[in-house]
């Protein structure tokens, strides 16, 4: 039996339920996974919620995360061959301290919207709201899986991954990366959004502004999932 890599997909705060605060993982991410050869677990803090923000767009959640509970976070992404950082509308502190342990331990990391900007503030970067407007006419979209073009370095990981430099992609994102910290920025839409984020290394670690997971009957974007996937078998073989 041939095994498989086992991905990890953080888990989100799910805010909007009556009594439970659940903890979410997009099934999209998790069937994309398994349609390019891996097995999807999901990763949740190990700790109880310290505090929760209400804010536009995002809402905050900070967990009491001390020694022992990073610890025992630690040890589930350890159990993982890659991690995935999903999208959301809540951003959660203990999301950026798994980003700064997959940089530090060279653990493939693929950062989905907001998980790219949860890999940018892990790193010292900043986002911004001040085009709040703009860019929930022009990148916001529950629906249109069309929504606008990104164009991306030649000399980018991505480009080297799934050989195309443009393409159109859906967008559900209301704030920009305006700083990608100790990332690079490698990609753009037309307007001059931020959409690709690498980490200057030999390792996979990306982070992208729009959700491959629900556009992967489009070839380049399914090919994100699986060259993830093979560049973690070849790791782990």
């Amino acid at each position: 039996m041939t095994k498989k890599p086992i991905i990890g997909i953080v888990g989100k705060p799910q805010c909007d339920d009556i009594i439970w605060n659940k903890i979410c993982i997009s099934n999209e991410i998790k069937d994309a996974l398994n349609k390019n050869g891996a097995i999807a677990i999901g990763i949740i803090p190990q700790s109880k919620i310290k505090e929760r923000i209400e804010g536009k767009p995002f809402s905050y959640q900070n967990y009491y995360l001390n020694e022992e509970s990073l610890n025992d976070l630690y040890q589930t992404i350890d159990m993982c061959d890659g991690i995935i950082l999903e999208g959301g509308i809540t951003i959660c502190d203990y999301e950026q301290e798994i980003a700064k342990y997959c940089i530090k331990n060279n653990i493939p990391l693929l950062g989905i919207c907001c998980g790219a900007i949860n890999m940018c503030l892990a790193t010292g970067g900043s986002i911004s709201f001040d085009d709040y407007d703009y860019l929930k006419k022009n990148h916001f979209n529950l629906d249109n899986m069309e929504m606008h073009k990104v164009n991306i370095n030649n000399d980018s990981k991505l480009f080297n991954l799934i050989n195309k430099n443009n393409f159109i992609v859906n967008s559900i994102h209301k704030c920009k990366i305006d700083n990608p910290g100790e990332y690079s920025a490698k990609g753009y839409s037309d307007d001059n959004i931020i959409e690709l984020i690498e980490l200057d290394d030999t390792g996979f670690n990306i982070g992208v502004q729009w959700h491959p997971e629900f556009i992967t009957n489009k070839p380049e974007q399914n090919l994100i999932f699986k060259k993830f996937i093979e560049h973690i078998n070849k790791n782990i073989l």
